[in-house]
């Protein structure tokens, strides 16, 4: 999952210290929003959730961490730092150690981007302003529950599919209700990665499930046996991709 824009912009305010003026853009930008996103009222299946904020890299994390100058900069010093090592499995370690500061944040990053799409607002030069006070209004008030089921609900999965029934039944032919683990991590994969093409790259689709099994067993989720089982098992989709997926590049 790669920071959204909105994430991305963070970031880089961190960095250069205008998260001080975080309170007062903040609340232009909530004046300048039609409306903030509401959590939906259906609920995402556990274990899929679990699989989602994986994916999210929220760690053992059991609720999201409120927006405010302070853990901006911690977070944005942390990404900095980690940056300098030139392995990168070291650098990767290390930004997974940042991701707890804000745990999920990219996740969050991702449903305020689909609300801002949905009012309007994505294209115009209210980004900035209602980006940041969508983020920082959802990390402050929403669960980690609430956020698990907006991301099932309205995440995109893939370069179509929105919604998680949506995603399960264009990848697999049956309901979220119907996989088993392994379909789970691959769907929780695809959540805001538009790179990850399980027909045309079958390999690297699994490497980045593998991925997603290990950090639910480091988050205490599931066992060894069950991740090991999972990752050894082929990736269960469709024979074909549906017809609205685009084609494999030449």
């Amino acid at each position: 999952m790669h920071p959204p824009r909105l994430v991305g912009a963070l970031l880089c305010a961190g960095a250069t210290g205008a998260v001080l003026l975080l309170p007062a853009v903040s609340f232009v930008g909530s004046m300048l929003l039609p409306s903030m996103p509401a959590p939906p009222q259906e609920h995402v299946a556990p274990l899929l959730g679990e699989a989602m904020w994986a994916r999210a890299r929220g760690g053992r994390a059991t609720e999201l961490q409120p927006l405010n100058p302070f853990t901006i900069a911690r977070f944005a010093s942390c990404q900095l730092f980690a940056e300098r090592h030139e392995d990168r499995a070291a650098r990767d370690q290390e930004q997974d150690a940042c991701m707890a500061l804000l745990p999920a944040i990219q996740a969050v990053g991702l449903v305020a981007t689909r609300h801002l799409q949905s009012v309007g607002v994505w294209q115009d030069i209210r980004v900035p302003f209602a980006a940041l006070a969508t983020v920082r209004k959802m990390s402050n008030t929403w669960t980690r529950a609430e956020l698990l089921d907006a991301l099932g609900a309205s995440g995109e999965f893939g370069p179509v599919f929105i919604g998680a029934d949506a995603a399960a039944r264009g990848y697999f032919g049956r309901s979220v209700v119907e996989l088993d683990l392994s379909q789970i991590a691959l769907l929780a994969a695809t959540l805001g990665e538009r790179h990850v093409h399980p027909w045309c790259w079958p390999e690297h689709a699994a490497r980045v499930r593998q991925g997603i099994l290990e950090r639910m067993h480091q988050n205490g989720v599931i066992d060894l046996a069950a991740a090991d089982a999972a990752t050894r098992t082929s990736l269960g989709i469709t024979a074909t991709p549906p017809a609205e997926y685009p084609p494999c590049p030449d």
